[in-house]
């Protein structure tokens, strides 16, 4: 009788360990979703005379993108309060999917949308990734390469003054 007892009482314990788990879960931030962008929409984004706001290109298969994400989120964290907006454009071939596996596992916080190789034409990109500074509708610096965490946050401190 007593090992009964143990053993409905475990599985009660059990049951409720994985109900709250799945609390838990269902309650997780679902993450930022990349969507895709249509040219008035980002243009006007990016002409918009009151922004001030830097513009990441990339894409799910350039490493160095990849690899300066985290910095990029950590800079959007901060500056984004002192009125710092930032956004990333993906140029992958294969749609919103290729990049979105990169932006959850990173989890990004600042908006990035699909625009595909149209971007390339369009913006007159000769690198990736690259940032477009834009103050007041128009792009005041470009800047290509990857980056140190150090350089974007003095480019950034620099872009608010």
């Amino acid at each position: 009788m007593m090992i009964q007892f143990k053993s409905i009482l475990l599985a009660i314990i059990l049951v409720l360990i994985a109900a709250i788990e799945f609390e838990g879960i269902s309650q997780a931030d679902p993450g930022l979703i990349v969507e895709k962008i249509e040219e008035p929409a980002l243009d006007a984004l990016i002409r918009n005379p009151d922004n001030r706001i830097v513009v990441t290109f990339m894409a799910a298969w350039c490493w160095p993108c990849v690899d300066e994400l985290p910095a990029l989120n950590k800079l959007y964290k901060k500056y984004n309060d002192q009125g710092l907006a930032l956004i990333g454009i993906s140029i992958d071939l294969e749609g919103p999917q290729a990049i979105q596996p990169i932006i959850n596992e990173h989890k990004i916080r600042f908006p990035v949308y699909w625009y595909g190789d149209k971007a390339i034409t369009k913006f007159k990109l000769d690198a990736i990734p690259m940032l477009f500074f834009v103050r007041k509708g128009e792009i005041v610096e470009k800047v290509k390469g990857k980056r140190t965490e150090r350089f974007l946050n003095k480019k950034f401190k620099e872009f608010l003054k």
